[in-house]
Parts: structure tokens; sequence; C-alpha cells
């Protein structure tokens, strides 16, 4: 690489989440099914179109996973609004439908609330979310027919990743048009529905912490509902992870600001001085020579160029790692959580590993290795490999801040060469699950 090419890895600004724009119905019109409950609403609409198309697919892939018919959803479908006072059958009061959807399988009924729930997931995460959503209802109905016996988590991360096979099938049959930030919006709308942090597994309400249910999302996604069909208690992991003492509780798990990007440096350069020997073959790390905070206002050099309009970066010719300390890296503590930060850091880290290791690969998939190199120290931070060295640990919901952070903190135009949420979070997601050998592959 030639000593003065600059290349400058933005993170931007935090994004929120915007809703995706209304999603194009390519097939079918749903006109064959009935539901109990305002079918001119918007969100009802949206489900009724799932219904008839869930109903299709899990008829067709029900016995290649079983080996017998699907026996359709026959207990009807119910579009309630709370505040009618007009329960849907296996519920005993406004509570289990407000701001709830579930599937009863003594009655073979879906029910959804059609007043707050839907309407509000589809408002902040755009029209795809409803159906995802009727998708993991329709996961249990599944589970009900195959018999499927398990904790009440691995029962809904099967759920996830029924749904997210099924949103693969209907973005590729045309069904919705469904692009990267729809995509992305579904991902934050699983966060929102993720347990409080500190949750147990074995919790008979728990439902999976951010990283564990869209991890299953997915994995579906990707690999199919074969691969939900093999879901065990304890396989996949859950990671709902405790609170390490009374003082980690008290302060939700997040360390101050000034301690995670004074500290958190020092404890990713310790990880790649173990880990980077083992993936070059017994050559020493050489630690990155910088850390420069700056001021936005006054940003500083790169090399022959000003980092202006940059969060984030690694500066290639001057070695060091770079970030906006006054305006972004707050913002995004603030709106993330702590190891939102330590895990945008880490990103750059590996940018650092590649140049050391004179990585020839194009600026995307760099950046995806980075977010995957992110996920592997996020896993040394959880297993606590480097005890000799480092007394860093996991907090309930930092995972779920990471992958809040590479889903929803990114400048713009960065799609392109980043790559979009859900694909970061996949690549981080092999990171955790796998270790760095595997960011190499991938």
């Amino acid at each position: 690489m030639a000593a003065l090419v600059v290349v400058l890895v933005a993170c931007g600004g935090p994004k929120p989440i915007v809703p995706a724009p209304k999603s194009n119905i390519a097939n079918s019109t749903g006109g064959e099914i009935k539901i109990s409950g305002d079918s001119s609403a918007e969100v009802n609409k949206l489900a009724i179109q799932a219904i008839a198309d869930l109903q299709k697919y899990w008829a067709e892939e029900y016995p290649k996973l079983y080996g017998s018919d699907y026996k359709p959803v026959e207990g009807g479908f119910f579009a309630v609004v709370p505040k009618s006072g007009d329960l849907p059958p296996c519920a005993q009061s406004i509570d289990d439908i407000t701001n709830n959807a579930f599937y009863c399988a003594s009655k073979d009924v879906v029910a959804w609330d059609s007043a707050g729930l839907l309407p509000d997931l589809q408002s902040k995460f755009g029209d795809f979310v409803v159906p995802i959503v009727l998708a993991h209802e329709w996961g249990h109905a599944i589970q009900a027919r195959s018999n499927f016996t398990a904790r009440t988590v691995t029962k809904e991360l099967q759920a996830d990743c029924f749904a997210g096979g099924w949103a693969k099938h209907a973005k590729d049959s045309g069904l919705y048009k469904v692009n990267a930030a729809e995509m992305d919006n579904a991902l934050a709308g699983i966060m929102e529905l993720r347990d409080s942090p500190g949750t147990s597994k074995i919790d008979t309400s728990a439902h999976g912490s951010g990283f564990d249910r869209v991890s299953a999302f997915q994995d579906g996604y990707d690999n199919g509902p074969t691969a939900c069909k093999e879901y065990r208690d304890d396989n996949p992991v859950v990671v709902e992870l405790p609170f390490q003492n009374a003082e980690d509780e008290a302060a939700g798990g997040d360390m101050p600001y000034d301690a995670m990007v004074n500290d958190v440096p020092y404890d990713i350069e310790d990880y790649w001085a173990h880990v980077y020997p083992e993936l070059t073959n017994g050559e020493a790390w050489v630690p990155v020579k910088g850390l420069e905070p700056f001021d936005p206002s006054n940003p500083p050099m790169c090399g022959n160029t000003r980092a202006e309009g940059y969060a984030l970066f690694y500066c290639v010719p001057d070695d060091y790692i770079g970030w906006d300390n006054v305006d972004a890296m707050p913002t995004v503590y603030r709106k993330g959580g702590d190891f939102a930060v330590a895990t945008l850091l880490a990103t750059q880290f590996g940018l650092a590993a590649m140049t050391r290791a004179n990585d020839k690969s194009d600026d995307k998939t760099q950046s995806l290795r980075g977010d995957c190199f992110a996920g592997a120290y996020t896993a040394s931070v959880l297993l606590q490999n480097r005890k000799d060295t480092s007394s860093f640990g996991i907090s309930p919901g930092d995972l779920d801040e990471a992958i809040t952070a590479l889903l929803v903190f990114r400048g713009d135009g960065d799609v392109e060469r980043q790559g979009a949420g859900f694909e970061r979070i996949r690549h981080y997601r092999n990171g955790v699950l796998n270790g760095a050998e595997a960011c190499l592959k991938d």
C-alpha cells in the first residue's frame, strides 16, 4: 500500500432507523382470507396478505420438514382493538392482547393488537415488519403441529428462525419488494421486541436478547427452515447474560463514556497481541501508533488530507484511529450504550490488522471483515479468555448495543462501501460465534 494512500473509514453521525417506504405487494391479494376485525385497516391488509402467503408457504414446506401434510390454521384470525373490550379466543383479559400478538394452540387461532402493536411497529419500522410478526406467530403454529417441546426461549427463537425463512421466500418470490433499508428496519423491529437486560434464559416469559432474536431470524433467512427444525434447548446457545454484580446492575451495565474511550482501545490492543500471531503464523502484533479523539470543528490530518466529515476512521498512512469525541461518539454512547462505542472502535482495529497483514480486499470486504473482527473481540470479552491481561467483561444488553451500533450508526452513502446493517450484523455474528479465523474466510 502506497505510503500516502488515505483510507478513511467513516462511521458518520448516528442515523436513526427511518421507516421504510410502503412495500409493494406483487402477488397474492389475500382475498380468500377472512379476519375478525376491520379488514380495511392498513395493518390488517398487510396481515391478510401475509396470512395468505404463509398458509401457502407452509403447505409446501411442512411436508418437506416433517413428512406429513400441513394442516392450515383454521381457528380464525383476530385483529383486535383492545379498547373495544372484544377478546379473541384464549385471551382472559384486555392485558393479554394489548401491545401483543399471539398464536393459541388450543383454539388454533392467531390474534394481534391492530390498534396499538402493529400500527406502532409499522410507523417505526415500515410495512415489512408487520408480516414478520405474523410469520413469527406461524412459527408457533408449526411447533404445535410438529409437537415441538422446549423451553419458552427456544420456542421463541425457533419461531424467529421460521420467520426468517419465510422472509427470504417472500423477498425472493417477489411477494414483497424488499430493499436493504426495509430489511434493516425489520431487524430493528425484532430488536424492539427483545427481553429486558438481565432476563434469564430459563424464565418462562423469555424470548431472547436482541442478539439471540436477530441471530435466529438471520439463521432462517440464510439457511432456510431446515436449520430451524434442528433447534433444541441450548442449541443454538442463548446469550441471556446476568449482571456481573450489584454495581453493574445499578449502572445498567454501562461504563462511563470516558472510561470506554480511554480504556477499551488498550483492551482491543491486548486482544490483537494474542490473536494476530495466531492468524499470521507467529507474526507479532504491532500496536497502532496513535489514538486521536478530535473536535469535528478541527479534524486531524491523515496523510495530506484533512478528515473533514468523518466521525470514526482508521488512517492508513499515519497508522492511527480517530473519532469525533465531541458530537458523534458521545451520541453513540448516549443512544446506543457503552458497548456500541466499544464495537465501533473495534471495527477500526480490525482494519488496522488487515493493513498490517497487507490485505488487498476491496473497501466493502475490508469493512465487513472489520465488523467480523469486532465480533471476534466481543467473543473474547465474553469468554474472558485473556484473564492474565484483561479484566473486561460483558454486561446484559452489550451484544444488543453492538448490533444496534452496526445497524443504525452509519454515515450517509456508506451502505455501498460498508454494507447494509443486515449484512454487517451477519458478519459481526460470524465473529462472535466462530472467532477471528472465520473472518478471513467470509
